[in-house]
């Protein structure tokens, strides 16, 4: 009897959670098509407010975020609207209006002209790691991986095989390597560090996490940077020129 009772309980609990959720999903969609026509009459304050709402119920979504995004630049909110498209890239890395759109909106940041100190190879690979999915990476190396496996095993089992074939086999492994270094840089940047966007107008990069040390420089809405460091109310980031400095956590938002 006690177990049909804890059966018909599970049931019970199993069953709420679905309606709940799509309880949920349905007032998500509702709030997205009523974000959409305020931005349609222009009303942008209440789309922004929509959309938040709409994702506060939990629900990720690219075009969510895309949608969140040219509303908040259409606001003149610079710096939230970059932080948008970010996390809208995350989702959809190949959307080619996004990304015309993130390029953009990162035309008008202050000093946007600082470019990270790099090697003319590491910033071709960057420029085709930043183009590519995490996912598409990982695809690309294990079809490669297995290319290369199945070739090496041919060759060793038929070893009177032509040179054209052994030289298919190095450019299969010289693929193999771009592709490895490819995921590397790509895992890099998406799970090992930690990326926030400067929200405010200005902030001021202090050497010390404190109000009255000294500025080191000065960062401007819109500007990407790195956490490497979390200290009280303030951050200790790492600008994409190598600059690092303490920031005011109330400044920038995480990605």
């Amino acid at each position: 009897m006690k177990l049909k009772t804890s059966i018909l309980l599970i049931l019970f609990v199993f069953i709420f959670c679905i309606n709940l959720n799509a309880a949920d999903l349905k007032k998500t969609r509702s709030l997205f098509y009523q974000g959409n026509n305020y931005y349609s009459t222009a009303d942008y304050a209440k789309a922004i407010t929509t959309y938040e709402k709409a994702l506060s119920l939990g629900y990720e979504s690219g075009p969510f975020y895309y949608n969140l995004a040219n509303t908040y630049f259409k606001n003149k909110q610079l710096g939230k609207a970059i932080l948008n498209y970010l996390r809208a890239q995350k989702i959809m890395p190949k959307d080619a209006d996004l990304k015309s759109n993130l390029y953009y909106a990162q035309s008008f940041v202050k000093n946007c002209t600082i470019k990270p100190k790099q090697t003319w190879l590491r910033r071709v690979l960057s420029n085709i790691s930043e183009a590519m999915s995490l996912d598409s990476i990982t695809l690309i190396s294990t079809v490669l991986y297995l290319l290369l496996a199945t070739m090496v095993i041919v060759f060793i089992l038929r070893n009177s095989l032509n040179s054209i074939f052994r030289y298919s086999i190095f450019g299969a492994g010289g693929l193999l390597l771009i592709s490895l270094i490819l995921f590397f840089m790509q895992f890099q940047n998406t799970m090992l560090k930690e990326k926030a966007v400067i929200v405010v107008e200005s902030s001021n990069s202090k050497f010390e996490p404190f109000e009255k040390a000294t500025t080191f420089f000065t960062l401007n809405e819109g500007e990407s940077v790195f956490i490497t460091k979390s200290k009280n109310n303030w951050y200790k980031i790492r600008r994409i020129d190598g600059r690092q400095g303490w920031v005011r956590k109330g400044d920038l938002e995480l990605l």
